[in-house]
């Protein structure tokens, strides 16, 4: 028995050596840390900011699209030009959900790019119909003809 207790000290004596001379120092380590989470904090702001640009970028093509099909002549089945009602423009985008985006991310997004009028009423649907959590991570296409629960449907659907 004593052998055995000698044997198990020398064990942990040589184990304690091992983690001491294989592990950073202290300070040096938490400093790179650090340095990394800062690191990564930066480029999330940065994909964030890629992102709302994408959307910004592809609401303005979809718009610019939308004039140029006005101005081609394109007729709208003989009305007068009095009659004309304004033509309801559609926006689409595709929105990319990253790991852990929360569905209040995707809401802000799609409030920004013009797809819904109200992150806050978006929230409170997926809320309320338990959709909430269930965001999924991927590239969803959207446009601001869908209702709350196309929306919801497309992001909580999981893609490939």
């Amino acid at each position: 028995m004593r052998q055995l207790i000698q044997l198990f000290g020398a064990v942990c004596l040589t184990a304690g050596a091992v983690l001491f001379f294989t592990q950073p120092a202290g300070p040096a380590g938490a400093d790179q840390v650090k340095a990394l989470h800062e690191e990564n904090r930066l480029l999330k702001d940065q994909l964030k900011t890629a992102k709302t640009a994408l959307a910004d970028a592809q609401k303005a093509t979809y718009s610019e699209n939308a004039q140029d099909a006005g101005k081609t002549g394109q007729t709208d089945g003989g009305k007068d030009a009095d009659e004309k009602a304004e033509p309801e423009t559609v926006t689409k985008m595709i929105l990319t959900l990253s790991r852990g985006d929360t569905s209040k991310d995707a809401s802000d997004s799609l409030e920004r790019s013009g797809i819904i009028k109200s992150s806050s009423e978006f929230e409170r649907y997926l809320n309320d119909q338990g959709l909430s959590g269930k965001i999924q991570i991927g590239q969803h296409e959207v446009d601001s003809s869908m209702d709350f629960g196309r929306l919801a449907k497309e992001l909580t659907t999981v893609k490939q």
